[in-house]
This record gives structure tokens, C-alpha cells and sequence, in this order.
């Protein structure tokens, strides 16, 4: 879904060859959309080293209160971490919100700075560590 901007989905999520790539709960249609930028990135399946991208798609503000910790714990000085969450509009049963994630992130002392439509179905906000 590239969208109005004419930007690949990869592009507008920040994601580059070399990098450290970790994703949870990556649905079927945002990996086909995906693909071609998976080129050249380092995929992990766990959440190990430190990396550049995290990227998790969840449902349950429970499990992303328990789970963005350890998401921090693994961030690079200068990566990013992506959290998705079903649209409203989509009609998928969730209790997460833009509101609910930026404040979970803000609380383990991240900031976001880019929100992002990753598909029909899947809304995004970006973090990266604050600045000193």
C-alpha cells in the first residue's frame, strides 16, 4: 500500500539495507507488501543483540505493556521501534488506540514522532530513544 505519497511502504517505515530487523506478529499482507525492502536487512527471529528496527503488531494493550520493555531493552542508540495496532475501521477486535500506545512508550522514556497508515487494516506510530 503504497498510498497518496507514492512512497513504498518500506520507505515511509524507515527501513534499510543493512539494518537490524526484527518484527512480531507480522500479518501475511503487510510481509507480501514488504518484501522486496526485506532485501538486505538482517531479520531476526528473536529479540537479541541490539537492533535497529523493532516492529510489533498487537491487539491487547496488555500484551504491549508487558512486551515494549523488553522492546526497549534491545534498541540501538539510533533505531526505531514501530508499534501497530488495528484501526478503528477495521472492525478487528482490539483495545489499543494511537493514545494508549504513545503513552505506554512515553512512559519506558521513548518519544514518537511518526504515525503511519501500514495498511487497510494496520495503523503505526514510530519511537526513537530521546535525545541527551
Amino acid at each position: 500500500m503504497a498510498g497518496y505519497s507514492g512512497k513504498s511502504l518500506g520507505d515511509k517505515l524507515g527501513l534499510k539495507a543493512g539494518m537490524k530487523v526484527f518484527f512480531e506478529d507480522l500479518p501475511e499482507d503487510v510481509r507480501k507488501e514488504l518484501k522486496d525492502q526485506l532485501v538486505g536487512v538482517e531479520l531476526f527471529e528473536t529479540l537479541k543483540d541490539s537492533l535497529d528496527y523493532l516492529h510489533v503488531f498487537v491487539k491487547e494493550s496488555e500484551k504491549l505493556r508487558k512486551r515494549f520493555p523488553k522492546l526497549v531493552e534491545h534498541l540501538s542508540e539510533k533505531g526505531m521501534i514501530w508499534i501497530s495496532w488495528p484501526k478503528g475501521s477495521s472492525k478487528v477486535p482490539t483495545d489499543i488506540n494511537e493514545n494508549i500506545v504513545r503513552n505506554i512508550g512515553l512512559e519506558l522514556g521513548i518519544v514518537d514522532v511518526k504515525v503511519c497508515a501500514v495498511s487497510d487494516i494496520w495503523s503505526g506510530l514510530k519511537f526513537y530513544r530521546r535525545k541527551k
